[in-house]
């Protein structure tokens, strides 16, 4: 009997802090270009090399449930159950406790890559424990990564968003008031949950 095919997995980490539309595009592509089976997408509790989140880690879930069930995705709360910070390798770990057989293609964006040496636990060692796939982002050349480290990534022909894009950026909109300016990042519904409960700085 021919052995069946292992199932493949997508993992898009992010705080979700919010979760914006560059995250959702890199998430979908690499779904449909890799032809994954399932993406589940894991917000973090405490990213080792951010501060901590300011919104509570049960809001930020509930902003990733909502993006997700749009797509389709999954939503584990497994980084948000851990106590401590959350490290991609301990996650890494126990997914692969959790799906034996199953391949994972961890997905980042290319400012992960570029910093990976200095801001993840292990480093460029951590491209041994699956697979990773990079998108391009604005801002953020992987022409500095070395040739080798390339080579164990899958990098998506996606070409990065004309503007910068990033959870900061919409946070610092929402804090000014600039409402016109975050809602061109967010998902609407998502935008209208960080209103009604006045998050990032929108006044009480």
């Amino acid at each position: 009997m021919k052995a069946k095919n292992p199932v493949t997995i997508g993992i898009l980490g992010s705080a979700c802090d919010p979760p914006h539309t560059e995250h959702m595009e890199i998430g979908e592509y690499a779904k449909k270009t890799l032809k994954l089976d399932r993406l589940i997408l894991i917000p973090t509790k405490h990213p080792p090399h951010k501060d901590m989140p300011e919104i509570p880690a049960g809001m930020r879930l509930q902003m990733a449930r909502v993006v997700a069930r749009k797509r389709g995705w999954g939503v584990s709360d497994m980084e948000m159950k851990r106590r401590g910070k959350s490290y991609t390798a301990d996650t890494i770990a126990e997914l692969k406790k959790r799906y034996p057989r199953a391949k994972l293609f961890w997905i980042v964006g290319s400012d992960a890559i570029v910093s990976m040496p200095w801001k993840w636990k292990f480093g460029y060692d951590i491209l041994d424990h699956c697979q990773f796939v990079g998108a391009k982002r604005r801002g953020f050349s992987m022409k500095q990564v070395p040739q080798k480290i390339l080579e164990k990534i899958i990098v998506l022909k996606r070409a990065p968003s004309r503007q910068v894009i990033s959870s900061t950026v919409i946070r610092k909109a929402i804090a000014k008031k600039d409402f016109k300016k975050a809602k061109q990042f967010l998902d609407p519904e998502i935008f209208r949950f960080i209103i009604r409960n006045r998050l990032y700085g929108e006044p009480r």
